[in-house]
């Protein structure tokens, strides 16, 4: 007779972005500015996409609603968390005592009440363990729904970046345009960034 020693961890709901958002768009990008490594004359220029998401009106106010129903959801999770919590020290409590109850007893018939007692325990341990299952559905759920809706608030600023950098890129006749990311070094004269963040923040 034992309660679950199940240990509650509210995971952080936040599935990564920035760096799984640069890697989209690095993707998105490639097929429309990258060219072949022994073209002739190569003028390159270099984005740094983690900054632009970050700096950029769109990407904040996009980051600002993410953040708001990340810290919602993460909050009722703690709430949920906390009151397992308390139950798994009421159940422990509660078999200590029946335990105690038993040994007390030194081998004589176990009255019915001490035999009701033991019985609503387990009852009340199985629905516990139950709950600790739902629970931790619950927090997969969250955090598979919480991806999904991080990439439904930035999939247009995405676009909206590899449209810009295109622009330039055509303005500007580059051959190749690589992520501050991928770059082990970088002239500066060559980062095109800010250029970026003020056309997406233009009209």
């Amino acid at each position: 007779m034992s309660a679950p020693s199940t240990r509650f961890i509210v995971r952080d709901c936040r599935p990564g972005a920035t760096s799984r958002l640069a890697a989209l768009i690095v993707a998105a990008l490639g097929s429309a500015l990258a060219v072949p490594a022994f073209a002739g004359d190569l003028k390159v220029a270099i984005v740094d996409l983690q900054v632009v998401l970050k700096s950029t009106k769109a990407g904040k106010a996009a980051q600002g609603k993410f953040d708001d129903l990340r810290d919602k959801k993460k909050r009722s999770l703690e709430t949920q968390d906390k009151a397992l919590q308390k139950r798994q020290k009421e159940l422990v409590q509660g078999r200590m005592e029946i335990e105690k109850a038993v040994a007390e007893l030194q081998g004589k018939p176990v009255p019915d009440d001490l035999k009701k007692k033991a019985a609503d325990f387990q009852d009340t341990a199985k629905k516990f363990e139950q709950d600790v299952m739902d629970f931790e559905k619950a927090q997969r759920s969250t955090i598979e729904d919480l991806g999904k809706k991080e990439a439904e608030l930035l999939r247009p600023i995405e676009d909206m970046i590899r449209l810009k950098v295109e622009a330039i890129a055509k303005e500007k006749a580059y051959t190749l345009v690589l992520t501050r990311q991928v770059a082990v070094f970088a002239d500066p004269a060559l980062d095109i960034t800010p250029e970026v963040i003020k056309r997406c923040d233009g009209p």
